[in-house]
């Protein structure tokens, strides 16, 4: 008899990894709320979530049959790993994959669009077109080119972007501690984290999640950053100290700030509601909800790729 694998958030799920996954699983397709999925997740033995769904203790306390997570994501900050190590479920994602990661650049894309969104004011000119204007003069803004761009992590994703932001003609220069014995990587300079604050007209964060580096940006780098930084942040929100975040630009020393992401996403926290709100001040703030990585192509080729390594997976262990 196969396991049953039940996916969670079905929503445009990859036929291909649907046809695949059928090869050795018996598979519910559901596209479940949290209070349906705390219903459903008793007898689930294999489980496929995407963002969305927050696994903390009281889910994984309901699903005590529980032996495999499956999610196409590389952050794991949705998941309690700490009770899923100790109930021995096996995580499987896109963490550490390389290779494979470098075909997916949608977040390293996003990137981009939000830094232009803020330096162009161009939600703010849409919504000013949408309520009847036609007049430029309020929304004169500021280009990529010629700008300095920090990149903050320089892994899959703060490469692909250096090089796209390189592209448009910006001096770009990254940090990394893994990087602090070098001057150069790939032809971009490598800067400590104080110096890319004090130099950076744009920054954009791209390191992975740890409880070592989390709030790794607080009251110390915005005091050190030029006036009127753009800073988008595409990676997580727990990597950014909020509160010092939003004086920095209440204070305007921000010129600019792109979100996709924030700490405790699957709340409605107090950071959130005062971003609305300066947003809607007019301050220059874009906000996205942790887009980066789901477009029509990312989705399908990491659910693909997940997809396989999780039918790989039977033949190394024994769901029993």
């Amino acid at each position: 008899m196969k396991p049953r694998l039940l996916i969670a958030e079905s929503q445009d799920f990859s036929p291909t990894a649907l046809q695949l996954l059928q090869t050795a699983f018996e598979i519910e397709l559901k596209d479940l709320n949290r209070a349906e999925l705390k219903k459903r997740i008793g007898d689930c033995e294999v489980l496929w979530v995407r963002l969305r769904t927050l696994l903390d203790r009281e889910m994984l306390d309901a699903a005590p049959n529980l032996k495999i997570i499956a999610t196409n994501t590389t952050g794991l900050n949705h998941l309690d790993l700490e009770l899923a190590e100790k109930r021995r479920i096996t995580i499987i994602s896109l963490r550490g994959e390389t290779d494979f990661l470098r075909t997916v650049r949608a977040t390293a894309e996003l990137t981009l669009g939000l830094t232009l969104a803020c330096l162009r004011r161009i939600p703010l000119a849409h919504v000013s077109v949408l309520e009847g204007q036609w007049n430029r003069t309020p929304f004169k803004g500021s280009e990529i080119f010629d700008k300095r761009v920090g990149i903050i992590g320089y892994g899959r994703l703060g490469s692909i972007t250096a090089q796209l932001f390189s592209a448009f003609g910006a001096h770009v220069s990254v940090s990394d501690p893994r990087l602090a014995d070098q001057t150069i990587v790939d032809g971009f300079a490598i800067q400590s984290l104080p110096e890319l604050f004090q130099t950076s007209e744009i920054i954009s964060l791209h390191a992975s999640y740890s409880v070592e580096n989390e709030r790794m940006i607080s009251a110390r780098e915005w005091s050190q950053a030029r006036q009127g930084l753009v800073f988008v942040n595409t990676a997580r929100g727990e990597l950014v100290d909020e509160r010092d975040m939003l004086e920095a630009l209440e204070s305007r020393r921000l010129g600019g700030l792109g979100l996709d992401v924030i700490s405790h996403e699957h709340a409605e926290s107090s950071t959130l509601r005062r971003l609305r709100e300066l947003a809607r001040l007019g301050l220059p703030v874009v906000l996205t909800p942790h887009i980066g990585g789901y477009t029509y192509e990312s989705s399908a080729r990491t659910e693909e790729f997940l997809a396989r390594k999780l039918v790989e997976s039977l033949t190394r262990e024994s769901l029993s």
